[in-house]
């Protein structure tokens, strides 16, 4: 059972801190995006790959989290590419309807249009007044259209529109569901326009996917979470949990003050949503203190929280390389000012804790960048190197801990290899090109043979004289 709990609304980016009585700059994080296109797969393989159609209450869990202020649509695709839901504001009044169209999508249709729907989802997106946003693309197909003509000119159609995403800031994250997609390919669409790709090896993993890309785009801040549950501070305001369970299973939560909640007794101010594989519960003002919940796992857990002490890193790379040495920085904002005071910083330690894909782990203490980046006031930045040793996906949690408060904030990415420069070829030294004789002139073969043929006649004429003249000898005799 993974636990994930989520902040509700409250993403934008601060773009000053105050550093005691001066204002300096920060340097921003990626702007909250506006405008969010899902492509889903709809193909008759579907039925296999997903038969409980975990999908669609995935879809309507990574829409409740986005918060209000995101437009979002819905495009299914198959043979067909069809808008289910036209770009539109995702506001809790509007959810009936954004469920409805996410209800629609089938797995009745026999190939996978994947080029027209990435082409479908920028043509809604260069619509718009930003020209800008993501696209999140799930498919368990490949490229596959009945004909190998059809595929070559699909394929040939989709990699031209990938740097036409990417030069339009548009980025793609692809789901491949099971490994029976071209799980390379969709790597590839990610890579190309700056995003990343997750496999869902089951179907009981795609929320936990759609969560990650949540968090990606996101950025919300967290709590740690130990095998006893986790801590919710006075600053909190409203939390979102997301408990990953296993099927026909409850889920129990214990407040700190002893209250057992349930989804038959959750009190009129929860909001519990209760699917199959997962629960979507949603808590307004929460009761500070330890709460506790039932969890089966140690792996996967989050909580994300909303709050003015915010935990905050330049880090947001998808894709790494195998050999690099990442320098991984870290500080802590109050109501969008830089925590700089050395009385409140002697009392805090931040902790980076990175899982590797042989899932080892490792623990580094940070420490104060004592050269000064700029980025944030001089004493307020931690620093801490961690270097990629293998080639998989990396989960590095920035873990800060005060008296009264604990953050965290969770980073994944893949690292890869590095890539091979293209040999230049050996230049092979040229053989000197044989001269090329001029061809010969009529005017001068004519001389030559005229001089040829007077030779031969002189020698001709020379013989007959000497034979003449032996003659003329040999009767005197």
């Amino acid at each position: 059972m993974h636990l994930f709990v989520f902040i509700a609304s409250g993403y934008a980016e601060q773009g000053t801190v105050k550093a005691g009585s001066k204002t300096k700059a920060v340097e921003k994080n990626e702007a909250p995006t506006k405008n969010i296109i899902l492509l889903i797969d709809s193909s008759g393989s579907m039925k296999r790959t997903d038969p409980k159609n975990y999908r669609k209450p995935a879809a309507k869990l990574f829409v409740s989290l986005l918060g209000e202020d995101v437009r979002l649509s819905v495009v299914s695709f198959g043979d067909t590419v069809k808008t289910l839901l036209p770009l539109s504001v995702n506001k809790r009044s509007q959810r009936p309807l954004i469920d409805r169209a996410i209800d629609q999508i089938t797995s009745k249709e026999y190939s996978t249009h994947i080029h027209l729907a990435i082409k479908k989802g920028l043509e809604i997106l260069k619509e718009t007044k930003e020209g800008s946003g993501i696209l999140v693309l799930m498919s368990d197909g490949k490229l596959t259209l009945g004909s190998t003509e059809k595929d070559e000119a699909a394929m040939a159609e989709l990699l031209k529109l990938l740097p036409e995403a990417a030069k339009l800031g548009i980025k793609i994250y692809t789901i491949p569901f099971t490994e029976e997609s071209d799980i390379k390919l969709l790597e590839k669409i990610a890579a190309d326009t700056g995003a990343f790709s997750r496999l869902a090896k089951q179907d009981t993993d795609i929320h936990k996917i759609f969560a990650s890309i949540f968090e990606k785009i996101r950025q919300p801040d967290a709590v740690p979470i130990t095998e006893d549950g986790f801590v919710i501070d006075s600053e909190i305001k409203e939390a979102i949990l997301l408990i990953t369970k296993q099927p026909k299973t409850r889920t129990t939560l214990l407040t700190p003050a002893g209250t057992k909640i349930t989804a038959e007794r959750k009190g009129k101010d929860i909001i519990w949503h209760n699917a199959e594989v997962f629960d979507m519960i949603t808590i307004p003002n929460p009761e500070p203190g330890r709460w506790k919940v039932n969890l089966s796992t140690k792996e996967g857990n989050r909580v994300y929280v909303l709050t003015n002490l915010r935990l905050k890193s330049n880090f947001n790379k998808n894709t790494v390389h195998k050999g690099e040495t990442l320098k991984i920085d870290a500080w802590l904002e109050r109501d969008g000012g830089v925590v700089t005071e050395q009385d409140v910083l002697s009392k805090i330690t931040f902790i980076l804790d990175s899982l590797d894909p042989m899932k080892r782990t490792y623990q580094t203490k940070m420490i104060l960048d004592s050269l000064d980046s700029g980025v944030v006031p001089s004493g307020g930045r931690y620093i801490a190197e961690t270097k990629i040793e293998s080639i998989g996906d990396y989960t590095l949690r920035i873990i800060a801990e005060g008296n009264t408060f604990k953050r965290e904030k969770v980073l994944e990415f893949k690292a890869e290899d590095v890539p091979q420069e293209k040999s230049v070829p050996t230049k092979i030294p040229q053989q000197p090109e044989p001269v090329k004789e001029e061809p010969m002139k009529w005017s001068q073969a004519i001389i030559i043979f005229g001089a040829f043929n007077g030779i031969l006649i002189l020698i001709g004429g020379a013989v007959f004289l000497i034979m003449k003249f032996l003659r003329k000898r040999n009767k005197k005799k």
